[in-house]
């Protein structure tokens, strides 16, 4: 995401806006005041304030090495739907109160040769469940791929992960925009219905066109930037309110960085993180 210039009649106004505009929050970008600006007399010859926000994340990425060429993706393995089949209603619910992995599979992801990845049952339903809900909202051309994530760390749950790739612009927008209200709304819809079918408290991860994975990468980033930041200067530092799913990334991100430690703080939409130095 590149840098961007904004104008408004004062400094705090610019910076506002332009974090709306890229969508990110005061600790994620490098602010520059270009111009202060000026009220000038009686409205007369005042001069609005500039201002440059630079995305860390672009910065970063400047200053990486340049990777090698990246090899083009193999051929999708189910072709772009059309218009999926709706939710067997008839099916019987999947009955699942703990997911364990099969005798003899490893504790990571990955699976010996010529053995099947483990799976959670109710992966399939979930699968049907998005896939339903896409058809009922109009969108008509998208892939949706499933999977389930067993974690290294046997303290964390294993997970469903329900990859979406759309194809229209216009659809991206209606899931994306305003907060991303669409993907959230699906998200919730998914994941009680599954819960309902299964009686499972395991998650069910929703993600369109692999926003959540780049937004759980900036997060996790900026949570180490501003470790480093309270390591040094002994202070502590409060981000800006996040929903739930995201305050989680960043106290996992920091779990085992010495010198801090997270608490979240702060009631209903306006709860935080704070980083604080351990003494």
């Amino acid at each position: 995401m590149p840098a961007i210039e904004v104008s408004a009649p004062d400094v705090e106004s610019a910076i506002a806006q332009g974090l709306q505009q890229l969508n990110l929050i005061r600790a994620e970008v490098k602010i520059e005041v270009l111009d202060e600006g000026s009220r000038g007399v009686l409205g007369i010859g005042a001069k609005p304030a500039r201002v440059r926000l630079t995305p860390f994340a672009e910065l970063e990425a400047q200053q990486a090495a340049p990777a090698p060429a990246a090899a083009p993706p193999p051929p999708a393995s189910a072709a772009i739907q059309g218009s999926p089949p709706p939710i067997a209603e008839a099916s019987p619910p999947v009955v699942q109160k703990s997911v364990e992995l099969p005798a003899g599979a490893p504790a990571s992801n990955e699976a010996p040769e010529d053995a099947p990845a483990p799976k959670i049952e109710g992966e399939e339903l979930a699968l049907t469940l998005v896939r339903d809900i896409l058809r009922r909202m109009g969108i008509k051309r998208y892939e949706v791929k499933v999977k389930s994530i067993f974690p290294a760390n046997s303290e964390e749950e294993p997970s469903i992960w329900v990859d979406v790739t759309l194809v229209n612009a216009f659809d991206e927008e209606l899931m994306l925009s305003h907060q991303r209200e669409g993907l959230n709304a699906l998200q919730t819809v998914v994941q009680t219905m599954w819960s309902h079918r299964t009686r499972s408290s395991l998650r069910v991860n929703v993600d369109v066109n692999g926003y959540r994975r780049r937004r759980e990468q900036q997060l996790i980033n900026m949570a180490r930037r501003l470790a480093d930041k309270v390591v040094a200067n002994g202070k502590p530092i409060t981000l800006e309110p996040m929903p739930a799913n995201e305050r989680r990334i960043v106290h996992m991100a920091l779990r085992d960085r010495p010198g801090v430690f997270t608490e979240s703080c702060g009631e209903g939409a306006s709860r935080k993180v704070q980083i604080k130095p351990k003494k």
